[in-house]
């Protein structure tokens, strides 16, 4: 696969992501839109976007949900009016390692969006992959490691290389995967201490499951390990707003601190059980125990220092 120069010398230009010193940004009042109040600013840190588009066509055997507009307008729109300043868009799986929407939106509308792309984790040339999307604008890769045998690609020879180029790129490495694998990924961190690497929706960790969370905790040693505090809608048993998972995010805040947890709204995902606006409030006002420092890192101070704005 070619791929340019310009990926090395412009992310070898970053400053360590994990450590990064956060841009001065302004304190927003909450903003009133109509009748409804919107809270304070937001850096959504999680959102998938796709289109029927002859141009990028999805992956064979993708099941695409009917009836979803998932388009980036369509995000653009839904972030102005709640005040979302800006998001991180995660390759949906539609596309597979077909990464071509995700740039087209980062080059439309720079600024607006980061952008975490796929690659296939089994190919030989899975690291020079990761480059060539690297200097097309994206800024991270996510790996989604199955629970059974289809995922032991994980504990495989090729993952040390796509770790270090990642660490190398200074891009994060984003997991999506079950509580089981987090074992896997440990010789991974271990070898690549200064990679930042995010843990998606709490592993996925069921509610009530000390040993599933363990795991997840233990990972707190590691200073450049984060957290989303996302898919409560699909880890709670009772409906919005999910007060059955809050003792977990409290104890996933309590092990890894406010500065490296997140939220996020994983739009548009099943909005039919909480709304893009009812998952940016579980964040802005629903959960109780957040102080006013903790609510401004979990809203936006800690994707941004994960995904710092700027040039690239």
């Amino acid at each position: 696969m070619t791929h340019s120069r310009r990926a090395f010398l412009t992310n070898t230009a970053k400053v360590a992501i994990a450590g990064a010193i956060l841009p001065a940004m302004a304190e927003a009042a909450p903003q009133t839109i109509g009748p409804q109040t919107i809270g304070p600013q937001a850096i959504d840190s999680h959102v998938h976007v796709w289109v029927k588009d002859p141009r990028y066509p999805f992956a064979e055997g993708a099941n695409v949900p009917e009836g979803v507009d998932a388009s980036v307008e369509t995000l653009l729109r839904r972030m102005e009016a709640n005040h979302v300043a800006r998001t991180v868009l995660i390759q949906v799986s539609h596309y597979k390692w077909d990464n071509r929407y995700l740039v087209d939106c980062l080059t439309r509308f720079p600024g607006k969006f980061a952008g975490v792309c796929r690659v296939n984790p089994e190919a030989p040339d899975a690291a020079d992959q990761l480059i060539y999307w690297v200097s097309q604008g994206c800024d991270g890769v996510r790996l989604s490691p199955a629970a059974d045998a289809s995922g032991d690609w994980i504990r495989g020879p090729r993952m040390y290389s796509l770790w270090a180029q990642c660490e190398r790129l200074h891009v994060p490495m984003t997991l999506l995967l079950p509580t089981s694998r987090l074992p896997d990924v440990r010789p991974l961190i271990d070898k690549n201490q200064g990679l930042t690497v995010v843990i998606d929706h709490m592993a996925d960790c069921p509610i009530g499951d000390t040993a599933s969370l363990a795991k997840l905790l233990d990972l707190a040693r590691y200073p450049r390990v984060f957290v989303k505090i996302t898919h409560l809608w699909s880890l709670s048993k009772q409906s919005y707003p999910f007060r059955d998972s809050y003792e977990m995010v409290a104890r996933v805040r309590d092990a890894f601190g406010s500065q490296r947890i997140m939220g996020g709204t994983d739009w548009p995902i099943k909005t039919e059980l909480a709304s893009y606006e009812q998952r940016l409030a579980l964040y802005r006002e629903e959960i109780p125990f957040f102080n006013a420092e903790e609510r401004k890192d979990v809203l936006y101070r800690t994707v941004q220092r994960v995904w710092p704005s700027g040039p690239k």
